[in-house]
């Protein structure tokens, strides 16, 4: 299909309420609508108020913005939610990184490439870290630049200002190879794996896909009512506790949240955090059931306790 100039004009904010109208959406508020126009680009809107369109531009009848506002509302502290988890995680994945790598090789064989899979990702992923190390403006990496050799800081170091992103590359790329250290036996990939409960195939999955949501997260992106780009592996384990609740709708988000809720589980016992969002996912069972992907009786498994 040829590509058309854009011209759709900008919009003032009655404009914009009239157009909402014209779609069937029932404003009773109109100042209400204003000020929520006034602050939250109608264009952000547009992607909540599409799950009551029956058809272009067309909103199913008896739809009202607060109703569409409700939706918003729900995905926002979602939203706070899951990055409040992923970071949690997040930190401890680093922090598990940087001691296994550290105590099992040495401060920097991990860029080795005896280390890597890969050759071509341990050499993106090195000019990705040098890149994150030499913009950083953290005072311990000055300090580690100005005092010490070598072209990049040891691991315990360098993680810290990884992208999570990054980090999820290096993990994947991480060969199992054995210790050279007899006072921590086994390989640094499986260590961190085991940490979490589950095997290193498993991690690489759950890491990536929680790194795209992270970002999604970071950039105040909707997620209620989307599907998943990179999905997680299900677990083969019986013993996982999450492999007979996995949805064979794979790209839905509740997947994903079951992986969260089980790594934040495994980080620390008991978890606020893991409290709250469960307290959070009953209120709003009927939302969770319409737009994440969950089952009709979710809520009835132990796990959800």
């Amino acid at each position: 299909m040829a590509k058309i100039a854009y011209t759709n004009p900008a919009t003032t904010i009655p404009q914009q309420i009239t157009k909402l109208q014209n779609k069937g959406l029932t404003i009773s508020d109109i100042s209400y609508a204003s000020n929520v126009l006034t602050s939250i680009n109608y264009y952000r809107l547009s992607g909540y108020w599409l799950y009551y369109e029956t058809s272009r531009d067309v909103i199913r009848p008896g739809t009202t913005f607060e109703q569409v506002m409700d939706m918003y509302y729900f995905d926002r502290d979602l939203r706070s939610l899951i990055f409040e988890g992923i970071s949690r995680f997040e930190v401890t994945l680093r922090t598990r990184w940087a001691y296994e790598t550290g105590i099992k090789y040495g401060p920097q064989k991990f860029y080795y490439k005896n280390y890597c899979k890969d050759e071509t990702e341990r050499l993106a992923n090195i000019k990705t870290t040098k890149h994150e190390v030499d913009r950083s403006k953290e005072a311990f990496i000055k300090h580690n630049v100005t005092k010490y050799t070598g072209k990049l800081p040891a691991a315990w170091i360098s993680c810290e200002v990884m992208s999570f992103g990054n980090l999820s590359c290096w993990y994947t790329n991480l060969k199992e190879v054995p210790s050279s250290n007899p006072t921590s036996p086994g390989n640094a990939k499986d260590a961190i794996a085991s940490f979490f409960k589950v095997d290193a195939h498993l991690l690489e999955s759950w890491i990536h896909s929680l790194a795209v949501l992270r970002n999604q997260c970071a950039h105040q992106a909707r997620i209620v009512n989307k599907k998943l780009t990179i999905i997680p592996k299900k677990p083969k384990s019986n013993k996982n506790p999450i492999k007979n609740l996995w949805s064979s709708q794979s790209n839905c988000y509740y997947n994903l949240i079951l992986v969260l809720i089980f790594l934040n589980q495994n980080i620390t016992s008991p978890s606020h955090w893991v409290t709250e969002i469960k307290d959070f996912l009953k209120r709003n069972k009927t939302k969770c059931i319409d737009f994440l992907g969950f089952s009709n009786d979710w809520e009835k498994d132990s796990f959800w306790a």
